[in-house]
C-alpha cells in the first residue's frame, strides 16, 4: 500500500533528515513511526502526501511513485490528522468535516449523511455538534472532529502525526482506546507518528524506530521489547522494559468460553482480543469485576477472568512457579 525505497531527504540548508529509508506498510496495517524529535519520522510521513518531496529514492502509494502524481489529487485520497488538528475556525464542525467531500463534488445529501455517520462514530451527537464552531469545543472534541475530517472521503490511507499529543493524559488515553475500537470498523492503512513509546506499543501493529534519519528496527511491539536489534533500541526502551513487556502481552490466549448469561448482557465494559494484560487489569479494576466479556466486531467470543489474568501477569514478571 505504501512503500519507501531507499528514500533520503536533505533540506536546502544541508541538513539531512532521512537517510536510505526503506519499508513497506501493508494494507490494513497500523504502522507507527517512532523516534525522538529530529529522528525523521514526521519528514518521512510528509513525503507520502508530498507535503515534502524526497531528495533520493521513491515513495510509492499503490505501486505508483507519488512524484508522478498531482499533489492535490494525491492529498484528496489520503486522510491527514495532525497534533494541533488544524480545524478552520470560521467553519462549523459540519463544514470542517465536509471539506474534502465538497472538493470532490459529492452531492449535498451524501455529504450530510457522511458527516452524521462520522460524528456519531466519533462519539459526537450530530444534532448537538454539527453547528458548533471549533472554539466551542474541548480539546478532545476538536481532536475527534479532526479524525472525522481525515476519514470524511473514506480514504484507504490515513496519516496521523502525533494526533493525540497535545491532550491531557486522561483524554489522550480515552481517545487512543476509542480509535482502537474505530480501527476495527474503518479498516484503513494507517501511518502513525509518535515520540511516545507507550503510545507506539499500544497503537501499532508494527513499529519503525528511527534515529537521526535512519531506521534502527522494524517489527511488532513484542519484537522490539523482547529482541532489540541494537544498543540504541535497548537504550530507547530504557527502564520501561517491564511495563512495555506487559503491554505487548495480549489477552487472546487467556480466553475462556462465555456463558449465555454473560453473552446476553450489554456490558458497558468489555475487552478486545488485542487488549494487553495491563489494559485488561485496569478495566477489571474500573468495573469492579472478576471477569469481563471479550468481543470481536461487537460479538462476544469469550471471557477473561481475573484469576487467569493475574496468573499471566505473575508469569511474565517471573513470579510464577510454573514453567513459561
Amino acid at each position: 500500500m505504501i512503500r519507501f525505497e531507499h528514500v533520503s531527504k536533505t533540506f536546502a540548508d544541508g541538513a539531512t533528515a532521512v537517510q536510505d529509508f526503506s519499508l513497506e506498510v501493508q494494507p490494513g496495517e497500523t504502522l507507527v513511526l517512532l523516534g525522538t524529535s529530529g529522528s525523521g519520522k514526521t519528514t518521512s510521513m510528509k513525503m507520502v502526501n508530498r507535503l515534502l518531496e524526497p531528495t533520493n529514492g521513491q515513495v510509492l502509494v499503490d505501486g505508483h511513485d507519488v512524484m508522478r502524481q498531482d499533489p492535490i489529487a494525491l492529498r484528496r485520497k489520503i486522510g491527514y490528522a495532525i497534533q494541533h488538528i488544524g480545524l478552520f475556525s470560521h467553519m462549523t464542525v459540519e463544514e470542517n468535516v465536509a471539506v474534502v467531500p465538497r472538493l470532490l463534488g459529492w452531492p449535498a445529501s451524501r455529504i450530510r449523511d457522511r458527516v452524521d455517520e462520522l460524528l456519531t462514530m466519533a462519539g459526537l451527537e450530530p444534532d448537538e455538534f454539527r453547528r458548533r464552531y471549533p472554539a466551542q469545543l474541548s480539546g478532545g472534541q476538536r481532536q475527534r472532529v479532526g479524525v472525522a475530517r481525515a476519514l470524511a472521503a473514506d480514504p484507504p490511507i490515513v496519516l496521523m502525526d502525533e494526533p493525540f499529543g497535545a491532550l491531557d493524559p486522561i483524554t489522550r488515553e480515552q481517545l487512543q482506546d476509542e480509535f482502537l475500537e474505530l480501527e476495527t470498523e474503518i479498516q484503513k492503512t494507517i501511518l502513525f507518528v509518535t515520540h511516545d513509546v507507550f503510545e507506539a506499543v499500544k497503537m501499532g501493529d508494527r513499529i519503525a524506530l528511527l534515529d537521526a534519519g535512519r531506521l534502527q528496527q522494524l517489527g511488532t511491539p513484542r519484537d522490539l521489547v523482547e529482541q532489540p536489534a541494537n544498543p540504541f533500541v535497548e537504550a530507547f526502551l530504557g527502564h520501561h522494559h517491564v511495563q512495555l513487556r506487559l503491554m505487548t502481552q495480549r489477552i487472546g490466549p487467556l480466553l475462556e468460553p462465555i456463558d449465555m448469561e454473560m453473552a446476553s448482557k450489554d456490558d458497558s465494559e468489555t475487552l478486545r482480543e488485542s487488549d494487553s494484560l495491563l489494559t485488561a487489569l485496569e478495566k477489571m479494576r474500573s468495573a469492579k469485576a472478576d471477569r469481563l466479556p471479550v468481543r470481536r466486531q461487537g460479538q462476544p467470543v469469550g471471557i477473561v477472568t481475573r484469576r487467569r489474568l493475574l496468573a499471566a501477569l505473575a508469569e511474565n514478571l517471573g513470579l510464577s512457579d510454573e514453567p513459561s
